[in-house]
């Protein structure tokens, strides 16, 4: 089997040097080639099959296979009355990822199936390009998770400021997976310089969103923007800025995080003794010992219970 493969990647050598003018094919490497291209014509000929199912996977073939004079035939069946043909087919396009495929597949993200546009959005994704950022904006509104999913993972990949806002307000969508793809997407290709300049908004939304991301990039130079929002106005922004603190695992924040155990609001020290769970050493547990004891609050009394267990566990273990 090993002497076979051999001479297959000897006879695909010379098919490169012969093509760069160098030395000549042998008779093996010249029936590659031809059996390639007999595959590619007869995959061809099969997607004009009366069979929707021989369509369907002709298309899939050929994604695989690639090469610019497959990608008309492709497009036109985005337009096929079967629809695993379409969806072959913007899944085909996806692979190959021709630029010139991108308007078809953007009319393909308006399809009556949710298949097709969920493919056309993942294929657009493989043809990052700034004009298709519109019409995948407008895919993050579909009705169907899977394709809201699939735009703003695909916005994630084209990149870009101006794919920031609305990454942003795919965070508050509904679905599980949409939410945890416009995250991932933010993460790619966004700056930390945008959120932090975030925490300058007036809106405490826009604040509070921005911690949390902050916390989830993990970036040491994020972390005395967030001590600073354990000071903000708004309980809400605080107590997400002792949770990413907590995140960004970084023991420079202890100290503060152990302020915010006298804050007034109940969310920001339940928010804080949990950071500290992550964070915390010898100093933390003094004072969750003190806070287990005297706390009135019966939920603060047993997160710091459940701190102090956790923080000793972890000293004992070592680095």
């Amino acid at each position: 089997m090993r002497g076979s493969t051999t001479a297959r990647l000897k006879a695909v050598l010379r098919i490169f040097l012969s093509e760069n003018g160098v030395g000549g094919l042998t008779p093996f490497g010249l029936e590659f080639i031809r059996s390639r291209k007999r595959r590619k014509e007869a995959l061809l000929k099969a997607l004009k099959s009366k069979d929707g199912r021989e369509r369907a996977e002709a298309a899939e073939a050929l994604g695989e296979i690639g090469g610019p004079e497959v990608l008309d035939d492709l497009l036109f069946l985005l337009k096929d009355e079967w629809l695993l043909a379409r969806v072959a087919a913007a899944r085909a396009l996806g692979k190959i990822s021709d630029p010139r495929a991108r308007e078809g597949l953007v009319v393909a993200l308006r399809d009556e199936d949710e298949f097709v546009r969920r493919e056309a959005a993942e294929a657009l994704g493989n043809i990052p390009d700034p004009e298709s950022v519109a019409p995948l904006v407008d895919a993050l509104k579909d009705e169907w998770a899977a394709v809201r999913a699939s735009a703003a993972k695909a916005l994630g990949k084209i990149g870009g400021e101006e794919v920031a806002e609305p990454l942003l307000a795919a965070l508050n969508d509904d679905d599980e997976l949409v939410r945890m793809e416009a995250a991932s997407a933010l993460r790619k290709c966004v700056d930390v310089s945008f959120f932090l300049d975030r925490l300058k908004e007036e809106s405490t939304e826009k604040r509070k969103e921005s911690v949390e991301i902050l916390g989830d990039l993990g970036d040491p130079a994020a972390i005395y923007s967030l001590v600073s929002s354990l000071k903000d106005e708004a309980s809400e922004v605080r107590a997400a800025a002792a949770a990413a603190l907590g995140r960004l695992g970084d023991p420079r924040a202890q100290p503060y995080l152990l302020e915010a155990l006298d804050d007034e609001s109940h969310l920001v020290r339940i928010s804080a003794v949990e950071a500290l769970e992550k964070i915390g050493d010898e100093r933390s547990l003094e004072r969750l010992r003190a806070l287990q004891k005297d706390a009135h609050d019966l939920d603060i009394r047993e997160q710091a219970f459940i701190a102090m267990e956790k923080i000793k566990k972890r000293l004992q273990s070592g680095p």
